[in-house]
């Protein structure tokens, strides 16, 4: 991809971060309630929530900004392989944000205030 179509990708996903971060928090529920208490369940299921939910995300914006062939899926890949070491880390700042506005930990109630 050129410079001008990652720029154009970079604008395009950094709008979107708004609108499906309550979709996303739903969806990583979900996927949670399904983890056990252990370090490496947890692991698993936040990693597969953001995958499954942002990758498809992912190679939509990169498609719809140029990205065509072997650069799609490369990006894709490397999205996907970011993502699978990245899941835990992210939902571990996730269930912070949540103690810090005294809700509890995903998958056990809606990241919602008033529910």
């Amino acid at each position: 991809m050129s410079w001008e179509q990652v720029l154009h990708a970079r604008l395009i996903g950094g709008a979107l971060m708004i609108p499906v971060g309550r979709p996303y928090g739903m969806w990583r529920d979900w996927m949670v309630c399904h983890a056990k208490q252990k370090r490496g369940s947890r692991q698993l299921w936040d990693s597969l929530a953001l995958m499954s939910f942002q990758v498809p995300i992912y190679a939509s914006i990169i498609a719809v900004s140029g990205a065509a062939g072997s650069g799609l899926l490369r990006g894709v890949l490397g999205a996907a392989a970011m993502m699978l070491f990245l899941g835990r880390p992210y939902g571990a700042f996730l269930d912070g944000i949540r103690r810090l506005f005294g809700l509890p930990a995903g998958g056990q109630k809606p990241m919602s205030l008033d529910s």
